[in-house]
């Protein structure tokens, strides 16, 4: 039996409107900017996080309470996704990919790890947010 492996592209303007989310996303995270980041997930009891440390986490109001309290614990905090993949399935994006995290703690120590990371996406009401995020810390290459 064979199987024929094909990749979906999104179209153009979603592909825009993803990327965006992303960026959006992560400069809410970069400047602790609690409203852009609440802006970027699905405002639902549903909404779904899986943290690094894997916490699994329900509710867009659990999300908000995890990311105050880890942003008050940092003076820095920057995210870049390093890979990414969108991937359209029906109403659905998947995305897969790597990014980097640096965080300064307010004793001036530095933090740094890669992760991996899954989400889920949808278009809610004329934009795209976030219905699941899903990240994984990498171990430290040597």
């Amino acid at each position: 039996m064979s199987s024929n492996k094909t990749t979906s592209q999104l179209n153009q303007q979603d592909l825009s409107d993803n990327q965006e989310l992303d960026r959006l996303f992560c400069d809410g995270i970069s400047n602790k900017n609690i409203k852009q980041v609440m802006n970027c997930i699905w405002d639902s009891p549903d909404f779904i996080v899986v943290s690094a440390d894997g916490q699994v986490s329900f509710g867009s109001e659990n999300f908000r309470k995890i990311n105050e309290e880890w942003f008050s614990q940092f003076e820095n905090i920057n995210l870049v996704i390093d890979e990414i993949r969108h991937i359209p399935v029906n109403e659905y994006v998947f995305a897969v990919g790597k990014a980097t995290l640096e965080m300064t703690g307010k004793d001036g120590s530095k933090v740094k790890f890669n992760e991996i990371w899954t989400d889920v996406r949808k278009k809610i009401n004329g934009r795209w947010v976030y219905l699941l995020d899903h990240a994984h810390a990498l171990p430290p290459t040597g």
